[in-house]
């Protein structure tokens, strides 16, 4: 697993469980998918967000949650 520290100029929402605002971004293999890596923001806490393709497309996954 290779994992990649964002730049400031990235923007992403605090993390909903622990409200750290210092993610990384990893790229994990899932077990529904033979060989296959894709990227996730990963925070120190343990919460991932969705599987995506992209740095981008795992940055909006990460903060297109929805507000309670």
């Amino acid at each position: 697993m290779t994992s990649k520290k964002i730049e400031a100029k990235d923007y992403f929402l605090p993390c909903p469980f622990c409200g750290d605002s210092e993610m990384e971004i990893v790229e994990s293999l899932f077990e529904d998918s033979s060989d296959c890596y894709e990227l996730v923001v990963y925070c120190v806490c343990g919460a991932q967000g969705p599987a995506a393709k992209t740095e981008d497309e795992a940055l909006l996954k990460w903060n297109s949650r929805v507000k309670s």
